[in-house]
């Protein structure tokens, strides 16, 4: 199998958590004027589970080599290709694979979010049929996401605004420990 050929599935995913979030951020104001007048954003969701978790040093990885691979290595099997798939508003997009592309983790790391943004990225992450399930005791605000029972990933959000995003052929458990270790380091 070829190096990217999960990516238009992967990189859509991406692309919708960070395209998301950006609009999100971008309509930040409107989301915040609604819940502060009382009313609150209709979703489908659930609610969210606010707890907090290790906290690294705040700073955003500018590039995907910023990114240790020793970190993304062992659930992969060996980190064999590096790249970046995009560059998101505040942030990295990077996919890494092992030397056969068998296992594939796309990693999505940007800051400036807030609650409302985070919040509307959950809320557009569960549409097309996508499940979206609350995850406690990762950062300020986490969620995984799944479609018909596949794991699709996990994204949290941290109280200093920075937004962690995995979309992996990974079970659900592996990619909260993965953001976990990566929440440590950044």
């Amino acid at each position: 199998m070829p190096f990217g050929s999960h990516v238009p599935r992967r990189c859509a995913t991406v692309a919708l958590s960070f395209a998301c979030l950006a609009l999100a951020a971008a309509c930040g104001s409107s989301i915040k004027s609604a819940t502060s007048s009382g009313t609150t954003p209709s979703s489908n969701t659930g609610t969210s589970t606010t707890t907090s978790a290790p906290v690294g040093t705040g700073a955003v990885p500018s590039s995907c080599s910023a990114i240790p691979v020793s970190v993304i290595s062992p659930y992969i099997g060996g980190v064999a290709t590096t790249r970046s798939v995009g560059q998101p508003p505040h942030g990295v997009s990077c996919e890494f694979a092992n030397a056969d592309a068998s296992k594939i983790v796309i990693l999505n790391i940007g800051g400036g979010a807030t609650p409302a943004s985070f919040a509307a990225l959950r809320a557009v992450s569960g549409q097309a049929g996508r499940t979206v399930t609350s995850i406690s005791g990762l950062g300020s605000s986490a969620f995984s996401i799944s479609k018909n029972g596949v794991p699709g990933g996990v994204d949290a959000l941290t109280a200093q605004g920075q937004v962690f995003s995995v979309a992996a052929n990974l079970p659900i458990a592996q990619d909260e420990a993965l953001i976990e270790q990566l929440m440590k380091l950044f």
